[in-house]
């Protein structure tokens, strides 16, 4: 009876043990794959560097109305390179715009950028982003000026399920004033971002994002937004995403799809 039980405690102690080892402990934030190391749907970035060699793709399209139309946005393209130590290289757009709200309909800008991921740890990360957008679309699309942003991105986890993101983005852009002269000005757009795993592939995500200034003399404005994410392999991401934004008083709205893959 005494080898029984002897043998049975054994058999107890090798299987926690065994069932220890199947679920570590992530060593990373960034462990929950493209979850994880995607930018979109949020407005914020990920502190999630890509790994050396891989691409990662993100697309989407989005739909935006206000009082004064709609446009709708396609590709909204983000294609990331890893290139090692915690770097990648980034390409932002061109994308296509199109609706009343926009003189003509077209290519946006193109973009340029690198993130350093500087912080990576099982409960805590964080991230520089150097985003340059050039002004390669024609006019009434462009911007018609250089516009560079500077994140600082935040991330810690909540719980096994929760986590909390923070960008800090700064702005040096250009646009127009009330009479029609163009200038430059500096914008900050801070955004917190809260998410939790419903299953281990499906995400919820709630964000608020606020924005100093949407042109040199106009008042800024707030964004509240969220959605789903859900991974459907490990090497594809699909998302549904849904906003309301006020600026100058005035409300609009927003509805987009997208979906992230690893290559």
């Amino acid at each position: 009876m005494l080898s029984t039980c002897r043998a049975l405690a054994l058999a107890v102690t090798l299987v926690a043990t065994i069932g220890a080892a199947a679920a570590p402990k992530p060593a990373s934030l960034c462990d929950g794959g493209l979850l994880a190391i995607l930018n979109r749907p949020t407005i914020g970035f990920s502190t999630c560097a890509v790994a050396p060699h891989q691409v990662v793709g993100e697309f989407g399209i989005q739909n935006t109305a206000n009082a004064a139309g709609s446009n709708l946005s396609l590709g909204q393209g983000f294609l990331r390179y890893g290139l090692g130590h915690g770097l990648e290289a980034d390409i932002n757009g061109p994308n296509v715009i199109a609706g009343s709200t926009v003189p003509v309909a077209g290519l946006q800008d193109l973009g340029l950028g690198l993130k350093w991921q500087f912080l990576d740890r099982p409960t805590l990360g964080g991230a520089f982003d150097l985003i340059q957008s050039l002004p390669t679309a024609r006019s009434g699309v462009s911007l018609g000026a250089p516009s560079t942003t500077l994140n600082l991105d935040l991330a810690t986890a909540l719980g096994s399920r929760s986590g909390l993101g923070i960008t800090l983005a700064a702005i040096d852009t250009s646009g127009f004033r009330t009479g029609g002269a163009r200038q430059r000005y500096l914008a900050f757009q801070p955004s917190m971002a809260l998410t939790n795993l419903i299953t281990p592939r499906l995400q919820i995500y709630l964000e608020g994002v606020a924005l100093s200034r949407t042109a040199p003399d106009a008042p800024g404005a707030f964004t509240v937004d969220g959605g789903f994410q859900y991974a459907a392999t490990p090497k594809l991401e699909l998302d549904i995403e849904a906003a309301q934004s006020t600026s100058d008083g005035i409300a609009s709205h927003y509805f987009g799809l997208g979906f992230g893959i690893a290559v």
